[in-house]
């Protein structure tokens, strides 16, 4: 940046005092400092400090002349000039650098995102990361603008969705003609996550809905259900009754059971679907979905049965 006319002068005067002061001193001595200052964000302030000496005789007793020395300061006038702040400089990223090409610059939380400004930015939690201005062949000049939705995609990457154990009353082995309950632990529940980036803040959310599947041939979508406890039945309880046994060995051998027995019982499954979505608050107000995301788990549960026989030969 060019120094303010002022300035200049200023040093050019004081070299000259200087140039002077030299010529008529000498055998004297001159000592010259300066300095500058940044005063306020947008002043600053330069200034110098010269001290000039100079031999002269000094008559004594005995009449001999000695060298004496005189010392004179000579103070420049401090320069202070407003001067505009110099805005920022973003660093400049080919659009062919490798790092733009990884979905996760550093780390799986890590994620890109376009500024207000049409930066190439980085987010990385508990940290900071710089924003880029993309240039070259297929670069975006200035970007489409902010995206939530870009940055809620790469923040719905983050949640941790599960779907929980499959949990049996009975335990073991069910019964046919009797219900059985499932539930899972824990249970999936409602995931949120949110972030401000460029004065913008993105909300996802994820809500689960479970569909059982039950192992022969009929399913249910409903919630997560609840543990047994005896009593009056809770509303969100998952229940199924069996009309068919399937345990170990029956599977090939057994004519009776179905053919979706497996060979160590029904397989019981659980698929939670996440459906997620997002709102967006700031200079952007935006909100929408994203693509559903499944988790699923699954147990073998056997099922026996109760007979009655006809015996013959008993007293009445």
């Amino acid at each position: 940046m060019r120094p303010p006319r002022c300035i200049l002068l200023g040093l050019f005067a004081l070299a000259s005092l200087l140039a002077v002061s030299q010529a008529a001193n000498a055998d004297g001595g001159i000592k010259v400092g300066w300095y500058s200052q940044q005063v306020r964000p947008s002043r600053a302030a330069v200034g110098a400090h010269i001290e000039a000496s100079a031999a002269r005789p000094r008559m004594t007793t005995e009449g001999r002349g000695l060298p004496a020395t005189e010392t004179r300061q000579v103070v420049a006038v401090t320069t202070k000039r407003a001067a505009a702040q110099a805005p920022p400089q973003v660093p400049v990223l080919s659009s062919s650098a490798p790092i733009l090409r990884r979905q996760h610059p550093f780390g799986p939380a890590s994620f890109w995102y376009t500024d207000a400004a049409g930066h190439a930015c980085q987010y990385v939690p508990n940290g900071t990361a710089p924003c880029y201005t993309v240039v070259g062949r297929g670069a975006k000049r200035n970007g489409d603008g902010y995206s939530p939705s870009a940055v809620a995609a790469s923040l719905a990457r983050r949640l941790e969705l599960t779907p929980g154990a499959i949990e049996t009353s009975p335990a073991r082995t069910g019964l046919t003609g009797a219900e059985s309950w499932f539930w899972l632990d824990p249970a999936p529940q409602r995931q949120t996550l949110s972030v401000s980036l460029a004065g913008e803040t993105v909300n996802v959310v994820a809500d689960p809905t479970v569909e059982w599947r039950f192992g022969d041939r009929v399913s249910l979508e409903g919630g997560p259900g609840v543990p047994y406890r005896p009593g009056a039945t809770p509303a969100d309880a998952i229940r199924h009754l069996y009309q068919a046994r399937c345990l170990p060995g029956d599977l090939g051998h057994d004519p009776y059971v179905l053919s979706s027995c497996g060979r160590d019982g029904y397989r019981v499954g659980a698929v939670v679907v996440w459906r997620i979505s997002f709102t967006a608050a700031g200079p952007v107000a935006q909100s929408g979905t994203l693509p559903a995301r499944t988790t699923e788990n699954s147990v073998s549960y056997p099922v026996s049965e109760s007979r009655a026989f006809l015996v013959s030969g008993g007293r009445h």
